[in-house]
């Protein structure tokens, strides 16, 4: 590997030659929370239902006979039923062994919420007016599940990882103050960002950076057990995960999308953008369309956006920051409903009173059903696929993500066109202000070097069943997956990285035991006598999931 001056890492090499590795030995077994193995021309479909009564309150006391579950129209076999309910934390892990580390997520609730405070798009006053409502809320110092901050810039940034302190969560905020963007971009948002006819005019960049952390967002998440509330605050989306939304421009103003009923319909809305003053009308969005209205050029990054979201378990509740008095911003607002109502969370717009919108995104859905179900179509064609849900109680109210895309979990056949964008999302994955990504679990105990001229060496013991597995001749599974370490200066300074790729075959007989145990990888790299810090990770190159932490190492 060629030693790096520049910040950028050169993780690229590992879309050339690759490894051979066949598994064999199996080291201790781990204790991390434990999934479903998905094998890569398969999928298991996760859907969260909130079930309410006609006063709002929860539901409980269903079983798994009480639902039913069709796609695109068609009956499916529920595999996996639960039922989650807010409870006591769960105690701490104990400490790591020394040079030990880990990207298993620590928080274990029935619900986690994610807010996202967006800094990429919209005007300065609004998001400086978002973020004091926010403080405001926390400092009102409610009872919360684990709750995380992240900042939408150029790029993804945790600002607090997840805790039920509120205080800590304020006083991370206590020294932030939203940035003025630079005059371009000051004269692009007065100017284009939603303006009062509704039209949608985002910068090419802007949808870029929006796309791509969301995508890392997805990747930071999908690893904690259960639902997760992403609270976007926000005051212009520039993007609409779900393009293809055809239905009548239902936006409830202050109140959630359009829940379902015990026979899946959707409940009349109070308010609708069809019927705002001035008996405005938005004509529907197209995938195809270009001009302002365009999602064309990045329908294939929406749909893997999207999909990864709901993958996830990402339930969205956009909270407007402008507030009052822009109701024409009428694609906004058509955009935050698509998000919200796909993926089963809130919208809250036309509102003033932020501190109520964030008080209610964050109680809202931390008493759900988990439903997962495999699809009876295996037709992997890249559309959207519905989901309908049913239940026999009486009376009940449903509200759970509506879809998802059947994108190809094969992914062999678009391995070429797909490694360069694999190699930059696990290139950003292992940059050194990269949030942890946790859809691959693994630890990693780290070796410094006995004398020097030696390698510092790596040993990553992967979780099994966060990978996915192509199966080969008699029954074998087959994993390809590469681990890597970027090591930097204290100071932040790239030195230099290195990658290990690794194709393990594990024969039929032979997988129940890998099941119970790890997946080995190593990986080695040189380094002069001094103090680094190391961003380790694991990328599947089949289900392109990726799994990254922070360590240490002193080189004598």
């Amino acid at each position: 590997m060629v030693f790096l001056k520049a910040k950028t890492l050169s993780i690229f090499l590992f879309l050339l030659s690759l490894s051979a590795y066949s598994q064999s030995n199996q080291s201790s077994t781990q204790d991390e929370q434990s999934r479903t193995v998905l094998k890569a021309n398969t999928r298991l479909v996760v859907v969260d239902v909130v079930v309410t009564d006609g006063k709002g309150a929860p539901v409980s006391g269903l079983e798994s006979t009480d639902f039913t579950v069709l796609e695109n129209g068609r009956p499916q076999k529920i595999s996996n039923f639960s039922f989650q309910h807010p409870e006591a934390a769960a105690p701490a892990p104990g400490p790591l062994p020394p040079n030990t580390f880990t990207n298993v997520p620590a928080a274990k609730s029935s619900s986690l919420n994610v807010i996202l405070l967006d800094e990429l798009n919209g005007e300065f006053t609004s998001r400086a007016h978002a973020l004091d409502e926010l403080v405001k809320y926390l400092g009102s110092g409610p009872a919360i599940q684990p709750t995380a901050i992240y900042l939408l810039e150029q790029k993804l940034k945790l600002l607090h990882d997840f805790t039920t302190d509120t205080k800590a969560l304020k006083d991370v905020l206590a020294g932030f103050k939203p940035r003025i963007a630079p005059h371009v971009d000051n004269v692009y948002s007065a100017a284009s960002a939603f303006t009062q006819k509704g039209s949608v005019q985002a910068e090419p960049q802007h949808i870029e950076a929006t796309l791509r952390e969301l995508n890392s967002l997805a990747q930071a998440l999908a690893g904690y057990p259960g639902r997760k509330n992403l609270i976007w605050l926000s005051e212009a989306f520039p993007v609409n995960l779900f393009p293809d939304y055809r239905e009548p421009h239902a936006v409830a103003l202050g109140t959630a999308g359009p829940q379902r009923g015990t026979q899946g319909n959707k409940q009349p809305q109070t308010a609708t953008v069809d019927n705002l003053p001035g008996n405005v009308t938005l004509p529907p969005l197209s995938a195809g369309q270009k001009g302002t209205n365009s999602y064309g050029d990045y329908m294939a990054e929406v749909q893997k956006v999207a999909d990864a979201l709901m993958s996830a378990q990402v339930a969205v509740y956009p909270i407007d920051a402008a507030g009052v008095g822009r109701i024409s911003r009428l694609e906004a607002l058509v955009t935050m409903r698509s998000m919200a109502e796909r993926t089963g969370g809130k919208t809250f717009v036309n509102q003033n009173d932020l501190n109520e919108s964030i008080r209610s995104s964050m109680d809202d859905g931390s008493t759900y059903y988990t439903l997962a179900y495999y699809p009876e179509d295996k037709n992997w064609d890249g559309k959207f696929r519905e989901i309908d849900i049913k239940t026999s109680h009486p009376g009940a109210a449903l509200r759970y993500r509506s879809g998802y895309y059947a994108l190809d979990p094969n992914l062999e056949s678009r391995q070429k066109e797909d490694a360069k964008t694999l190699a930059a999302e696990f290139t950003r994955a292992l940059a050194m202000d990269s949030p942890s990504s946790t859809a691959v679990l693994f630890r990693a105990t780290v070796v410094p070097p006995p004398s020097s001229g030696q390698k510092v060496q790596v040993n990553f013991a992967i979780n099994p069943h966060t990978l996915s597995y192509t199966e080969k001749e008699s029954g074998t599974q087959q994993a390809n997956i590469g681990c890597a370490i970027a090591a930097f200066t204290e100071k932040g300074s790239l030195v230099r990285d290195e990658i290990n790729n690794v194709i393990g075959k594990v024969k039929a007989e032979e997988f129940p035991k890998l099941m119970r145990s790890n997946f080995p990888c190593q990986c080695t790299i040189d380094l002069k006598p001094g103090k680094y810090v190391l961003r380790i990770g694991v990328v599947d190159k089949t289900s392109r999931q990726i799994g990254t932490t922070t360590a240490s190492v002193v080189v004598p």
